[in-house]
C-alpha cells in the first residue's frame, strides 16, 4: 500500500534517487514558468494581429497579404502548444515520482527518452517562431512579443538539452539500483524475470496514455469538435475520452488479478480509442494546416494505443506461470506472496527422501 512514509523512504533510499527527483523537480519549475511566459508573448503577438473567422487565410496561403491572418491562426495555436508543454512537465514530475517509489526500471528509461524527444520539439519550436518573426518584419505590426518569446524560446532549448542529459545518466544509474532491488524481490527464474518485465512495460504504456491519450483527447474536444458542433464522430469522441481514464485503471487490476475477461474487455476498448484517433486525424489534416507539434502528438498516441494492445496480449498470455505474486499492491500482495511461498517449501519438502 501507497503511503508517504514508503515515498519517502523510496525517495531517499540513494543518492542517485534524490539527485533523480530534484533534477526532476528543477526541470518542472524552470521550464514551467519560462513556458508560460513564452505563452504570454505568443498571445500577446496573436492579439495584436487581424484574425478571420474564416479559412481564407489558409486557402490564400501564398498571399503575403495574409500574412498576418495566418500568423495569428497560427500563435493561437502554438499557445496551446505551450500550455502541452506546461502539462507534459507536470506529468512527467508525476511519473518520475511514481517510478521511483515502484522501482519501474521501464519507467525510468521511457522517462528519458520522452525528455530528448521534449528537448528536440523544443528546438523546433524555435525553428517555427523564427519563421513566423522574419514574415511578420515584412509588415507593418510590431513584433516585440514574438522576437522576446524567440529568445525565450532559445533559453528554454538550452534548459531542456541541459536537463535531458542529466537525467539520462541519473536514469541509468537508477536502472542500476533498480535491477538489482528486482533481482532480490523475484530472485534469478529468468522466465519470472522476463514476465515481470513485459508487465512493467504494459504499466508503462498505461501511464503514458494518461499523457498521449487523454489529454490529447481532451485537447481535441476543447479546441476541434464543441468549435465544428455535436456530430457523430464526437459523440464517439466523448464517450471514449469519458471512458479513457477509467479503462486505464481498470486494465492495471485486470493485469494484476490475471484476469482474462477484463483484459479481453480493454483491448476491445483500445481498438475502438483506435478508431477514435483515426477520426481525430482525419478531421485534422486540413489544407495548408500548419499544426504539425498536434499531428506528431496524434500519431503518438495512436503507437502508443497499438503498443499498449501488443503488450495486453502478451500480459495476457502469461496469466498463470506464476507471476501474479509479484505484481500485486496492498493487502492482497503480502497474502499472495506468503502463499506462494508457503507453496514452494511444500515443493521443497516433497522432494525429501530422508528425513534424517
Amino acid at each position: 500500500m501507497l503511503t508517504l512514509q514508503k515515498v519517502i523512504d523510496r525517495v531517499t533510499e540513494t543518492k542517485w534517487s534524490k539527485l533523480y527527483i530534484s533534477v526532476a523537480v528543477l526541470q518542472c519549475i524552470f521550464i514551467v514558468v519560462i513556458q508560460l511566459i513564452i505563452c504570454s508573448q505568443n498571445t500577446l503577438q496573436a492579439n495584436m494581429l487581424p484574425y478571420t473567422s474564416t479559412n481564407s487565410a489558409m486557402t490564400f496561403s501564398t498571399d503575403s497579404s495574409y500574412i498576418p491572418e495566418m500568423a495569428a491562426d497560427r500563435l493561437g495555436r502554438i499557445k496551446w502548444e505551450n500550455i502541452a508543454f506546461v502539462g507534459f512537465q507536470v506529468w512527467f514530475v508525476g511519473m518520475a515520482f511514481d517510478a521511483t517509489v515502484y522501482q519501474n526500471t521501464a519507467e525510468i528509461l521511457a522517462l528519458s527518452i520522452l525528455n530528448v524527444i521534449c528537448a528536440i520539439l523544443g528546438a523546433l519550436e524555435v525553428v517555427d517562431g523564427h519563421k513566423w518573426l522574419e514574415r511578420l518584419k515584412t509588415t507593418h505590426y510590431s513584433t516585440e512579443p514574438l522576437a522576446l518569446a524567440e529568445k525565450l524560446e532559445i533559453a528554454l532549448s538550452v534548459v531542456i538539452m541541459a536537463f535531458a542529459c542529466a537525467l539520462a545518466y541519473l536514469s541509468y544509474e537508477m536502472s542500476r539500483q533498480f535491477g538489482w532491488n528486482i533481482y532480490k524481490k523475484i530472485g534469478a527464474d529468468i522466465q519470472v524475470q522476463r514476465m515481470y518485465r513485459t508487465f512493467q512495460f504494459f504499466v508503462l504504456s498505461l501511464k503514458i496514455d494518461i499523457f498521449t491519450g487523454f489529454l490529447v483527447s481532451i485537447f481535441y474536444l476543447i479546441q476541434f469538435a464543441l468549435k465544428k458542433g455535436i456530430m457523430w464522430e464526437s459523440g464517439i469522441q466523448l464517450v471514449v475520452t469519458i471512458l479513457m481514464l477509467p479503462m486505464l485503471y481498470f486494465a492495471r487490476t485486470a493485469g494484476s488479478t490475471e484476469s482474462t475477461g477484463r483484459m479481453i474487455a480493454f483491448i476491445t476498448f483500445q481498438c475502438i480509442a483506435i478508431v477514435h484517433y483515426v477520426l481525430i486525424l482525419t478531421q485534422t489534416f486540413e489544407p495548408d494546416n500548419f499544426w504539425y507539434t498536434w499531428i506528431v502528438l496524434v500519431f503518438v498516441s495512436f503507437a502508443s494505443d497499438v503498443i499498449t494492445i501488443t503488450l495486453g496480449i502478451i500480459c495476457m498470455r502469461n496469466f498463470g506461470k506464476g507471476l501474479k505474486p509479484f505484481v500485486q499492491r496492498g493487502s492482497n500482495k503480502t497474502k499472495l506472496q506468503d502463499l506462494e511461498m508457503n507453496d514452494k517449501a511444500k515443493d521443497r519438502q516433497s522432494w525429501r527422501i530422508d528425513d534424517d
